[in-house]
């Protein structure tokens, strides 16, 4: 009896129909969009991804569009892939088609692609179906080896602000969704006239891996989807997002937008824009940000002088107002530096606001955190049982922990809860949250899917609801990078890790995203060389204040030198004019960056790199950026970072001639100019 029963649970998993009177070809066309199958001998391949009368994204067809690894007991873990697997079934219908594969009688995988009318992309789902004993330990979806290099040759990624690679071959990208090297969940890949857009409208944010890698005549795209494993194996394994792949006439702003019209809605959007967001009006007011290190007695006189000569909005970063090392015995903050606290009201009478630094996600293994509180057994554990361990400047092993349990979200709550209440700081910055990868933890204690899912995401959204119910009125939260998934938890974020380097370029990715709805300060890393060869200093501060990021975050200590006259000079003048233009570059949509042209002579500089070596930029004197306000208005946030004045033409797209101007000047001055002018 039992093997009869056995018998009939594969028939109804596997039996499927043969392929009889299929067309050759399977078209999907939205008017706005083709996307092509040819499906022969048993196989279906990916042949089109193309806007109609376009050019052809897939350079060579393929039928390798999905790899499943599956986990059992007896045999570890093996590999299935749409290459090996046998074509059962196609079917079609009002722009949905379903393909449906077997794959070594242990699985069926259904492929589902529905293409909207009118619409400039296609969502592509997942299914499988397998025997008992066996789990999805990762799903690669969608896999496309032959995309064109020759079309695709640039690629825009979400890394911190966004960079653009140039698809040379070996050129590979790979990151962990969710860090802020995988900020948002797409990337697009273009040329000279259409951009492919892929990536996943995932409101959970479910762990991932985002790769692309250029060969010489092909780029090749995945993603993969590591689930958390399901409690005993055999059943079903649905992909728990739809990918989403689309082409756009343009480049990395417009398939941005694509993007952007699918991230509004997702959860952590629903706080509205910054406009309405219950965000501390001085934070919104802030146009300055300034770094300070140590105890106040060492930093109170450069505080003062910023105070005077700077006299904008400013508020203060402080680092290491704790007596134990930086990147050492965490999160064993207290005892503070003799003065910590009556030196915070020192500043905040000058009308400073001050935000000193925690870490929101390492602990020291010497720490009492550690071995007398008992977080260890919150830290997030490898399938060996081993934590993960990193180790940054201070040479310190430093053990991640797992934000799903309940012990780690009460001592982040607690630190919250001493530094406003009993130091009477203005808020807290929350270090490495919105900027370290998820890992996958193993640990059967935590009371989360082990591996991974979405509970890394989940457990951080808890445990800054809980710390932030400490908080006073008044007070906030900001942390480092910008993780999408955690903008309606913080009320600021600090973007400074994206690359300086000689083989890519900053682009504001993010903000053609984000913009309106989080608050950014800080551009990149700003090093005392920096300051000293000034060229490297003002191309970041330019690209700050037309990114519409709140400026600085540079040590006051090193900006209030007397040979940094200069550099101070162009921050504030920044600074002010930023101030006038709130309702754009704060609470405004980004429209682009604008193209200067007329006297805007190219810079070629070489910059120091901040952890070591060199780099070397080219760019243009003259940056520019154009912003929408709420009110409909336009602006143009133009920035020189050359010594002399220049004369300068630029277009708006979109915008023929303009009958009115209003010119905010450097100083923060305000003037008006009638036209029309071009």
């Amino acid at each position: 009896m039992t093997l009869c029963v056995v018998v009939v649970l594969i028939l109804v998993i596997f039996s499927s129909a043969a392929i009889s009177d299929v067309p050759a070809s399977q078209v999907l066309d939205t008017g706005k969009l083709r996307v092509s199958f040819d499906s022969s001998e048993a196989k279906a391949l990916l042949s089109e991804i193309s806007i109609p009368g376009g050019r052809n994204f897939i350079v060579q067809p393929t039928d390798l569009l999905w790899r499943i690894a599956l986990r059992s007991e007896d045999a570890g873990i093996s590999a299935l892939a749409s290459a090996d697997a046998t074509l059962v079934g196609v079917k079609s219908a009002s722009g949905k088609l379903t393909l449906t594969w077997r794959a070594d009688n242990a699985m069926e995988v259904a492929v589902s692609i529905r293409a909207p009318k009118n619409s400039s992309v296609s969502y592509w789902s997942l299914n499988a179906k397998m025997l008992d004993g066996r789990q999805v330990d990762r799903c690669d979806f969608p896999l496309m080896p032959t995309i064109s290099s020759e079309l695709g040759n640039k690629l825009a990624v979400p890394i911190g602000w966004g960079i653009q690679y140039n698809m040379t071959p070996g050129m590979t990208y790979q990151a962990t969704s969710p860090s802020m090297s995988a900020a948002m969940q797409f990337v697009a890949l273009y040329g000279v006239n259409d951009a492919l857009y892929l990536g996943a409208h995932d409101p959970k944010a479910n762990h991932k891996v985002f790769s692309v890698k250029a060969e010489e005549k092909t780029v090749e795209y995945n993603c993969q989807n590591w689930p958390g494993l399901a409690e005993k194996g055999g059943g079903e394994y649905k992909l728990p997002y739809e990918a989403v792949v689309g082409v756009v006439n343009g480049g990395w702003y417009e398939a941005a937008q694509l993007y952007r019209e699918w991230a509004l809605t997702a959860p952590w959007s629903k706080a509205g824009p910054i406009s309405k967001r219950p965000i501390p009006q001085w934070l919104k007011d802030t146009d300055l940000w300034l770094r300070v290190e140590f105890g106040y007695e060492g930093i109170a006189d450069f505080c003062k002088q910023a105070h005077e000569y700077f006299d904008v909005p400013t508020s203060l970063h402080w680092y290491k107002w704790h007596e134990i090392p930086y990147d050492t015995l965490y999160p064993d903050y207290f005892p503070t530096r003799p003065g910590f606290a009556e030196g915070v009201k020192e500043l905040q009478s000058m009308g400073f606001h001050v935000m000193p630094y925690i870490n929101g996600r390492i602990v020291d293994p010497n720490s009492k955190g550690w071995n007398e509180e008992g977080l260890s057994k919150s830290a997030a554990r490898q399938e060996n049982g081993d934590p993960y361990t990193e180790v940054y400047g201070s040479q310190v092993p430093l053990n991640s922990m797992c934000p799903y349990t309940t012990a780690w979200h009460d001592k982040v709550s607690y630190l919250v809860e001493r530094l406003t209440h009993e130091c009477g700081v203005n808020g807290v910055y929350i270090d490495q949250i919105g900027c370290a990868h998820a890992y996958r933890c193993y640990d059967k204690n935590h009371g989360h899917p082990l591996g991974g899912g979405h509970f890394w995401v989940d457990g951080y959204r808890t445990l800054l609801d809980k710390a932030r119910a400490k908080l006073p009125k008044d007070r906030m939260f900001t942390t480092e990078e910008n993780i999408e998934c955690f903008i309606d938890k913080f009320d600021a974020l600090l973007i400074v890790n994206t690359p300086c380097n000689s083989y890519s370029a900053v682009i504001p990715l993010f903000q053609a995203v984000y913009s309106g709805r989080a608050i950014t300060f800080g551009f990149q890393y700003i090093g005392r060389e920096d300051i000293q060869r000034s060229t490297p200093f003002r191309a970041k501060m330019a690209r700050e204040f037309i990114f519409g990021a709140q400026m600085g975050w540079v040590l006051a200590e090193q900006l209030m030198q007397p040979e940094a006259e200069k550099e101070r000079d162009f921050v504030r003048n920044l600074a002010r004019c930023r101030g006038k233009a709130h309702k754009y570059l704060l609470e405004g949509r980004f429209l682009g960056l604008v193209d200067v042209k007329g006297d805007n002579p190219r810079v070629n500089f070489t910059a120091p790199a901040p952890f070591g070596g060199e780099y070397t930029l080219d760019m243009p004197s003259v940056f520019g950026s154009a912003w929408e306000a709420e009110d409909g208005s336009i602006a143009v946030a133009l920035s020189n970072m050359s010594d002399e004045p220049r004369k300068v033409e630029f277009s708006v797209r979109g915008i023929d001639k303009v009958e009115k101007a209003t010119v905010l000047k450097r100083n923060g001055a305000v003037i008006e100019m009638k036209g029309p002018t071009k």
